[in-house]
């Protein structure tokens, strides 16, 4: 590898139009060809914002104020026109739909390179390369728009590979995709990493599949570089500091930290999943290490019923089933979590619930309200639904009116609509930037602001499509913490669609799986996911790591648990109680 630095960041910082505050603030970078970078961070920390620098959307494409020097492998992308930036850097958007344009996969992977004014023969070649890396010929003549969001991304990553770019951003790539589709985008970026020579910055949240490949980590909050260093170094060494910050820690370097802090030697700081499994396998086996199984959790029977699903069929148009014998009854005060791999029916389900859609043949009821005898304005009185993409339901000029809206709509007085904004956006921490624009707001403070606009109401009955998408841990934490408050102090029940199966496992009360429009399990995370290993994987599921190591290591004496909480609040704290928690050892 040439090793001479492709990019190079001097004193940079931006500000949006009309935003007294910068997003970046000083920021210093130098990044060398053929890095594999992740940036990760806090929600609305910049790091979409220095992403578009890079690649020259701003200042060409997006105003404001930037000052300071940003070189791509030796241009100045103040200097130069974008056409010129798109050969050196492409970019790979969290949502795949915002950069496709083509019908068929084949046309949108040869787009970029059209554009760029190569030889039919050369943009052939370069088409069928962008294909085979990301195992897209199968589905080049597919219909673009039919495609699965796993698939999308796929051609978005390949369309941007054949215009062969110094470098490659990625920002949050897999966030919508189920597990298993998430797994194979990220096996893919992993070869490519060792077959090209292209520089790769990924901006992720989830960093379960990806710690293992990276070779540095940027932590950034505020719009400042906190930490910049080795995955080891910034994991381990700045381990609490992180987990204060809420970043999303993989269980398996939370068990490794564990480990270290119980006075257990290792020889460098393990970053994979198989070194740590590893390495708890062989303390347990020479019994060095002793973890008593974990108490089982019991929930109580829940009796009243607020929605129930019977017989429900449901096609778009005749001959293409989605939906299939759906019977589902879901009871006052759960949280239920609805999983499935992308396309298996879950959002059509969701839409069947509230009334959008209605069955083509059993029946919904909801709040004793039939779907079929009522109107959708008079069905969703007492239910509050955040879509998946939150830009979908914002339409004010500002985060305050937004909040405001719906009370407004309703009649309510200046006093009470003055009191619930207040309450819902110091709930989701907005209140600082209330008169912001929504769409000046990163995509996790968007997410957080659809919340907001739910909360006002005081709904009886909460929907949740994908609200993990783009956020953060601490975000996460308050807003599933505020759910669950909901739950005890207004009697409130909530239905939530995701692929996270750590939150699935962490806050649910309740596990739906779907598949093909059918529900194949059902049950508390701890069924689901402690009996069921081998399913989930043909179901595109994976459970969370620590149930994983639980599956595999549990012959040996660890725990049966299924998420980190359930490990941490046996054995973690009951630890720190009994005794002072030693310093990190290293051989």
């Amino acid at each position: 590898m040439d090793n001479y630095n492709i990019i190079e960041v001097r004193g940079a910082s931006f500000s949006y139009p009309g935003v007294e505050a910068k997003t970046l603030k000083n920021i210093n970078l130098e990044i060398k060809k053929g890095e594999f970078v992740l940036i990760s961070g806090t929600s609305g920390s910049g790091k979409t914002t220095l992403a578009k620098c890079l690649n020259g959307i701003i200042p060409h494409l997006s105003e404001g104020n930037l000052t300071g020097d940003i070189i791509i492998n030796g241009k100045d992308t103040q200097g130069v026109p974008m056409h010129e930036l798109s050969s050196e850097i492409g970019m790979v958007f969290q949502n795949p739909e915002d950069q496709i344009f083509s019908i068929r996969v084949e046309d949108e992977v040869a787009f970029g390179v059209e554009c760029q004014g190569y030889t039919k023969e050369e943009i052939q070649k370069r088409v069928q390369y962008g294909l085979q890396k990301l195992r897209l010929e199968d589905i080049k003549k597919q219909i673009t728009f039919s495609l699965s969001g796993g698939q999308k991304q796929k051609v978005s990553i390949a369309s941007n590979l054949a215009m062969l770019p110094s470098i490659l951003i990625l920002d949050d790539p897999t966030t919508d995709l189920d597990p298993i589709s998430k797994q194979e985008v990220m096996d893919i970026i992993s070869e490519l990493k060792e077959e090209i020579d292209t520089t790769f910055l990924i901006i992720e949240h989830d960093l379960n599949d990806l710690i293992e490949f990276i070779d540095r980590v940027i932590i950034m909050h505020e719009g400042e570089i906190l930490y910049n260093g080795s995955p080891s170094e910034i994991f381990y060494n700045h381990f609490k500091a992180l987990d204060d910050l809420g970043i999303r820690i993989p269980d398996h370097i939370r068990l490794g930290k564990y480990l270290f802090d119980k006075g257990f030697k290792y020889n460098s700081y393990p970053i994979s999943k198989r070194e740590v499994l590893e390495w708890a396998k062989q303390l347990l086996t020479s019994k060095k290490l002793t973890l008593p199984m974990a108490e089982n959790q019991v929930t109580g029977d829940r009796q009243d019923s607020v929605a129930k699903l019977q017989d429900v069929n449901f096609s778009y148009q005749k001959g293409k089933q989605i939906l299939h014998d759906i019977n589902l009854d879901i009871k006052k005060g759960e949280l239920l979590a609805i999983v499935g791999h992308n396309g298996c029916g879950k959002s059509t389900l969701m839409k069947n619930l509230i009334g959008l859609l209605r069955p083509s043949q059993g029946s919904v009821e909801i709040n004793n309200k039939n779907t079929k005898d009522f109107k959708v304005q008079d069905i969703i009185l007492d239910i509050g639904y955040v879509f998946q993409n939150p830009d979908n339901q914002l339409f004010c000029n500002s985060v305050e009116e937004e909040v405001q809206f719906g009370l407004k709509n309703r009649g309510y007085s200046e006093e009470i609509i003055s009191k619930q904004v207040e309450l819902a956006l110091n709930t989701v921490g907005l209140q600082k930037k209330r008169k912001e624009h929504p769409f000046s707001l990163s995509r996790g403070e968007r997410q957080r602001l659809a919340v907001a606009t739910m909360l006002v109401s005081n709904p009886k009955i909460i929907l949740l499509d994908e609200p993990t998408t783009g956020q953060d841990e601490q975000s996460l934490k308050a807003l599933l913490t505020l759910m669950e408050n909901l739950i005890t102090e207004k009697e409130a029940t909530i239905v939530m669609i995701t692929h996270d199966m750590e939150v699935v496992a962490q806050y649910a009360s309740r596990v739906v799986v779907v598949d093909a429009g059918r529900i194949v399990l059902d049950g508390s995370p701890s069924e689901v996911f402690s009996t069921n290993y081998q399913k989930l994987h043909s179901l595109k599921l994976k459970p969370p790591i620590i149930s994983q190591f639980s599956a595999e290591l549990n012959k040996y004496g660890f725990p049966n648990v299924s998420n980190w909480n359930m490990f941490s609040n046996h054995f973690i704290r009951k630890d720190n109680d009994a005794q002072s928690v030693s310093k990190v050892s290293i051989i």
